[in-house]
């Protein structure tokens, strides 16, 4: 039910995903999905809006926001956290910052598995630290990383920390317990952080289950720092709540005595927006689950169809396809070719690094009469 979309409705949809390109254009390009937000979100967030709440929220203890992460990453995960060891930020990108401002210092190498979701890209070079590239490698089974070159650049004493994109955007890699028992080791080995971005963690597909970096061993807990949020699961990007967590006795005292009013007052209607997403929307996001499943298989249909050249391995996880378009011929961006001839909006591949030079991301979180109009202009660019 909740792909059957009026197309009309969403191509009016505010926000920067459909008004940046203009309304010839259709937008698959920024990680917002076209659904709309589940009911229990917004009738909590109406309830709160008409109670008249809308001042100051909790900053003493205790903080409900807290124990709701607490609850929630036992019950999706199995991980036993502490609420005193999560601190409420506004968005992913802000903890990563944080994080890498207060552990790491300028000039340090920081790992990536590239190609990688850009903001990892400019949070490391914004805050002065140097983007050392550990390129995905691709096999007949899809993406995966590359260990052996990881251990080198770990050994390499040029690095200090490692960013995790688990679940990996654009690529949808999903690490198992024995790839985060492998990461844990090395960073332990090396003396590396490991900073851990997990916003995708709900949408992992059958049978592939997420494993919070941190929860595989003492070792894990001791060297990593967790970012998340709720945001991406419930379609919320907007209503800004993000959280950073660490319970390693190294890292988790400097990254909490971050000043209160650097962070400002967070915002109430996100954290109302979340509560009620994890306490009652786990319904919702199952069914989500499985028209995305359908989606990223029904995206390799047309391709196969209509694109054939187009290089494509479903994803383990996410709502994003990383297309190789090299054998088109439309150059190093063919996002570009394709807003302009085609009227499609994608993320150009060149802004996620080495790597990307011809490539697209596309975002199928769509219904699939939306998907087959992308595929088809698409394929109007290079057969017209």
């Amino acid at each position: 039910m909740i792909f059957d979309l009026d197309q009309q409705r969403i191509r009016q949809r505010p926000g920067i995903k459909w008004g940046r390109h203009g309304s010839d254009v259709l937008a698959a390009w920024v990680a917002d999905m076209d659904v709309d937000v589940p009911d229990v979100i917004l009738t909590a967030v109406r309830e709160r809006i008409d109670s008249g709440g809308l001042g100051y929220d909790f900053y003493d203890e205790p903080v409900p926001i807290f124990g709701a992460f607490a609850d929630r990453m036992s019950a999706a995960y199995g991980w036993e956290v502490e609420p005193a060891h999560v601190t409420r930020i506004h968005d992913v990108i802000q903890g990563l910052q944080w994080t890498i401002e207060t552990l790491t210092q300028p000039g340090d190498g920081i790992v990536v598995q590239t190609p990688v979701y850009p903001p990892f890209l400019t949070t490391i070079s914004d805050c002065g630290r140097r983007v050392v590239p550990n390129p995905l490698r691709l096999d007949d089974d899809g993406w995966q990383m590359d260990f052996d070159h990881l251990e080198q650049l770990a050994a390499s004493g040029e690095v200090t920390a490692l960013m995790l994109c688990h679940p990996h955007n654009p690529c949808g890699v999903v690490l198992d317990r024995d790839d985060l028992v492998r990461i844990a080791e090395l960073a332990d080995r090396h003396d590396l952080l490991v900073i851990s971005d997990e916003i995708h963690s709900d949408l992992v597909y059958q049978p592939g289950r997420h494993v919070p970096a941190a929860s595989v061993s003492p070792i894990a807990a001791e060297r990593t720092v967790t970012v998340t949020a709720a945001t991406k699961t419930f379609n919320m990007a907007g209503l800004r709540l993000a959280f950073v967590h660490s319970s390693s006795d190294r890292y988790g005292p400097p990254l909490r005595d971050i000043p209160k009013r650097l962070l400002g007052g967070i915002n109430v209607l996100g954290q109302v927006a979340t509560i009620a997403g994890w306490q009652h929307g786990q319904p919702w996001l199952d069914e989500l689950l499985r028209g995305l499943d359908e989606r990223r298989y029904q995206l390799r249909d047309l391709l196969a169809d209509l694109l054939p050249e187009v290089r494509y391995h479903p994803p383990a996880a996410t709502y994003l396809a990383w297309l190789d378009c090299r054998e088109l011929g439309l150059g190093d961006d063919p996002s570009q070719v394709f807003l302009e001839r085609g009227r499609v909006a994608l993320n150009s591949g060149l802004d996620f690094g080495p790597g990307g030079e011809g490539h697209v991301r596309l975002n199928f979180a769509t219904s699939i009469e939306m998907l087959e109009q992308v595929v088809g202009r698409m394929a109007s660019v290079v057969r017209d």
